[in-house]
């Protein structure tokens, strides 16, 4: 580029395009922290429900269509089926969860968003650790997990 030529981000009057592209705005940073409570939130119902034993409810944070991929397990579709696993793991003496979101992004069109985080599960056989991938799903107002694969990095030991 000569040394009298402008840069290709700057126009010829002076204009610079990429100074207009907020991408490091105070609105960006809320958006994505908004998004980061409102999933957050939900996860706090997940983990309300979980802990009293309500595998119901907690199946209910999913999509009706939801997957849900556990560690070594094939694919579960549907809430009846998830709603079954985590009646499963109540009876195989499954406590409590607790659940750690680490990092929420979304796709900027307020109808998908991905969450990682970890998690801890408490029980009869000691304490379960691992690492989850979420894809959530806003529909009706409402984020709900459409699809649920979670990795054991430890596990539990009686």
């Amino acid at each position: 580029m000569a040394a009298n030529q402008a840069p290709p981000s700057t126009m010829a009057n002076g204009f610079n395009l990429f100074k207009r592209i907020p991408l490091h705005s105070a609105l960006l940073e809320n958006m994505n922290m908004a998004l980061f409570q409102d999933i957050k939130s939900r996860q706090e119902e997940f983990m309300r429900a979980f802990n009293e034993g309500n595998a119901g409810k907690a199946a209910e944070i999913y999509h009706p269509d939801g997957y849900f991929m556990p560690n070594h397990s094939p694919p579960l579709k549907g809430r009846a089926e998830i709603e079954q696993y985590f009646k499963s793991d109540m009876a195989d003496g499954v406590a409590t969860a607790q659940i750690i979101t680490e990092e929420v992004n979304g796709c900027g069109c307020d109808v998908f968003a991905y969450e990682r985080g970890s998690y801890h599960l408490n029980g009869t056989k000691g304490t379960e650790s691992g690492t989850y991938l979420q894809v959530w799903k806003k529909e009706a107002g409402q984020w709900l997990i459409l699809s649920d694969c979670f990795n054991v990095t430890k596990a539990a030991q009686a």
